[in-house]
């Protein structure tokens, strides 16, 4: 909330000057415009009462009556009823003494107009209002009618800016409505809209109703003309050839035709019936024929015989009553068990030949009546036979007048029809257009419309408010650049250590800004950005700094310049090793008289290289080491004196020392190859407080990857008025990945507007 409060801030100058430009803009506009005058008149169309003629019950429904609304007032909105309003104002115009508007002859500087074509312009417009013809703009004649309308500012494009019509809420009125300068005027026109619209609908529906007319008039006697033609050759046709009606007789015989078919049609299952059963008793028969023999009554009498006989022995043994008779009268009752089974198997016999006999009588009852049933059929197939000729002669004379009755049939019924419309169109044709009619007429209004001056530019000093705010907003959040910290932040994911703002003298000194007590905000505010970025080096646990960036020009060779300044007013000891071999800017800014004998190059790391020393220059060498024996620490090792000697070159800030290069297309890796670089950094960090390294552009060269390996921390350095790109998100996924090393990022060259976020 506070950040877009301080938007607010910064710019309510936009944000309360737009709305103020719009408010004043609208007053002038409004103060233009002069007094305006409505009138209003009323039509009712007769879409939603019932006291209009009609053709039909059927109820419109609301789409329909919404429909005929619309297209009315689209009709009465269209170039052709609105050149027809056009005539009679210009028409007015130049004829009344009092015309409401004079011609402008400025608004058609291509055509001139004199008063002998004003003159002939009111002929050709009361003849077109006659006849309600619009005007052709391709005929020059026409044209030059058109430029009057426009001068007199009737045309139909210029009505129809301060005419409305529109449907009265649910009901059956339509409100027309114009506003011009002159309150006659505007009643004159609101009257002649309605009064040409009526005329213009009722001339239009009559010609189409009349065409429709003429249309159906003739297709009703072309019908009537084809039934009068196919009845004449029907009626030829059945007195030419005797051919009369005989329908009651007919639908008799084909009534008698069906009962006997349906009668034939039962006889015929009937035999159907009859022949299954007679087949299926004959297989019976032939079946029980075989397995019945011939049955011996003489057995059966003699088996009769001999049990009277066993029964009688039976008797007697039983009367003796003798022991000797026991055994014998055992035997005699076996045999007597045996005959009587011979002669219950005679008896079943007997029982058998009576069903054979029953089966064969059934059989030729079958007989009888499968003849009688074959009798009846043949009897009613004669019968059919002689109704079906019958029909068939009577028939053949009326088969030829089939096709002529169809036709005759056909065109009477196309004729109807045809009759049907040609009437319902006539009907129609003497209530077009009743429905519709006038019943409010203008009147001239002797007040103007309220202007709602102070509604007009409240509403526009909101709209520019309102827009001002949007556009604020727009670019403020659509703007990809970095800006502030906050930002930085939030795009790369880094933390955040320090910010520098941008000074926009160029030709500024480092002293006279630590120094500095005037007013200058700029420079109180750098001095405060370093001083707290100095306190975050100070306070790391690092004394190596690699200073890096993702993009090229972000200003890291001035930062670092800066903050060796800032940390040597605490008498810290510094070292500058500018390690960006692509970009020297820090030797060339720093050691202006450069003596490549004395800069980092390839394989400048030796001490073979006190030979190649000028005999000039070895007092001053001398003097050098003189000094850094009275400021170097007590326990040296062997070849730092060297390095020193070699390497190390003093700036004119005192207590900052810079190693230079000569500037090359090698990497760090191929100029330091062969020598231990880490070691001299590590020999370099016992004699100073802080050492500053310089790497290239991520972006575009691998060098600072490589010098990662040299340095305690890591600082990335982005520029405030730059956006990040692709390159720069995989630069931050390293920069990620470097885990402990990664001290923070630096945002530098803040705008001074940007720092009262």
């Amino acid at each position: 909330m506070s950040f877009n409060l301080k938007i607010f801030k910064r710019k309510f100058g936009i944000l309360l000057g737009v709305p103020i430009l719009t408010v004043v803009a609208s007053y002038f506009l409004i103060s233009e415009i002069g007094d305006r005058y409505k009138s209003t008149a009323q039509l009712s169309t007769g879409f939603t009462t019932d006291d209009a003629v009609k053709l039909n019950e059927v109820p419109a429904t609301p789409f329909d009556v919404s429909t005929n609304f619309t297209n009315i007032i689209e009709s009465m909105n269209s170039v052709p009823v609105l050149s027809l309003v056009s005539y009679r104002l210009v028409i007015h115009d130049l004829e009344d003494e009092k015309p409401f508007r004079v011609f402008d002859d400025s608004k058609e500087k291509n055509i001139i107009i004199d008063d002998k074509s004003l003159e002939k312009a009111l002929v050709l417009f009361k003849e077109k209002l006659k006849n309600i013809k619009p005007l052709n703009l391709y005929d020059p004649e026409d044209q030059k009618l058109f430029a009057i309308l426009k001068g007199y500012g009737y045309d139909a494009e210029t009505l129809s800016k301060d005419l409305r019509i529109q449907r009265l809420d649910n009901s059956d009125f339509i409100a027309v409505d114009y506003v011009s300068e002159n309150p006659f005027l505007s009643a004159l026109t609101v009257n002649v809209v309605c009064q040409e619209f009526i005329r213009y609908n009722k001339t239009l529906k009559t010609d189409r109703s009349s065409e429709s007319i003429e249309f159906l008039k003739t297709i009703v006697d072309e019908k009537k003309k084809v039934l009068d033609e196919k009845t004449d050759a029907l009626n030829k046709f059945r007195l030419n050839n005797n051919v009369y009606t005989h329908d009651a007789e007919t639908k008799n015989k084909i009534a008698l035709i069906t009962d006997y078919e349906l009668n034939r049609d039962r006889e015929a299952n009937t035999i159907n019936r009859l022949e299954f059963s007679l087949r299926k008793i004959e297989n019976t028969i032939e079946v029980k024929s075989k397995a019945l023999g011939k049955a011996n009554q003489q057995e059966t009498i003699l088996v009769n015989q001999r049990i009277l006989e066993l029964q009688r022995k039976i008797n007697e043994l039983n009367a003796s009553g003798s022991e000797s008779s026991k055994s014998k009268l055992s035997q005699l009752r076996e045999e007597l068990q045996l005959e009587t089974s011979r002669l219950d198997a005679l008896s079943a016999n007997q029982k058998a030949e009576e069903e054979f006999r029953q089966l064969e009588k059934e059989r030729d009852n079958l007989k009888m009546d499968l003849q009688i049933a074959k009798t009846n059929l043949a009897s009613i197939d004669q019968s059919l036979r002689k109704l079906k000729s019958d029909v068939a002669g009577a028939a053949s004379k009326q088969v030829s007048t089939t096709d002529l009755d169809r036709e005759v049939e056909l065109a009477t019924s196309e004729y109807i029809n045809a009759q049907d419309k040609y009437n319902a169109a006539k009907n129609k044709s003497l209530v077009i257009g009743s429905s519709i009619r006038q019943i409010l007429e203008g009147q001239p209004s002797y007040e103007p419309e309220s202007s709602q001056a102070g509604l007009i530019m409240g509403v526009s000093g909101g709209a520019g408010f309102l827009l001002s705010l949007i556009g604020v907003f727009a670019f403020e959040f659509l703007d990809g650049r970095i800006r502030i910290a906050h930002r930085l932040e939030k795009f790369t994911g880094l933390p955040n250590i320090g910010s520098v703002n941008l000074l926009k003298d160029k030709d500024f000194n480092l002293r006279e800004v630590f120094n500095d007590r005037s007013s200058n905000k700029d420079y109180e505010t750098f001095s405060h950005f370093l001083r707290k970025l100095r306190y975050e080096v100070q306070s790391s646990n690092g004394k190596v700094f690699l200073i890096t960036s993702g993009q090229v020009k972000t200003g890291k060779s001035f930062l670092i310049v800066s903050l060796s300044y800032a940390l040597s007013l605490v008498h810290s000891k510094v070292l500058i090793i500018d390690t960006n071999f692509r970009h020297n800017s820090l030797t060339k800014a720093l050691l202006p008289r450069m003596d490549s004998r004395k800069l980092l190059k390839k394989g400048i790391i030796d001490d073979d290289d006190d030979d190649d020393l000028m005999l000039e220059e070895r007092n001053a060498i001398e003097e050098d080491e003189e000094h850094e024996r009275n400021e170097l620490p007590v326990k040296s090792k062997p070849g730092e004196r060297d390095l020193a000697r070699n390497l190390i070159n003093r700036t004119k800030f005192p207590g900052v020392d810079i190693i230079g290069n000569v500037g090359a297309n090698d990497s760090p890796s191929e100029i330091m190859a062969g020598r231990d670089f880490k070691q001299m950094i590590k020999s370099l960090s016992e004699r100073y407080d802080c050492i500053l390294m310089e790497g290239p552009a991520l972006n575009d060269y691998s060098d600072s990857k490589e010098l990662i390996d040299y340095a305690d921390k890591v600082i990335p350095v982005y520029a405030a008025d730059t956006s990040l790109n692709h390159h720069d998100r995989e630069a931050i996924k390293y920069f990620k990945s470097i885990n402990g090393k990664l001290m923070g990022t630096v945002l530098n060259k803040i705008q001074s507007k940007h720092l009262t976020y």
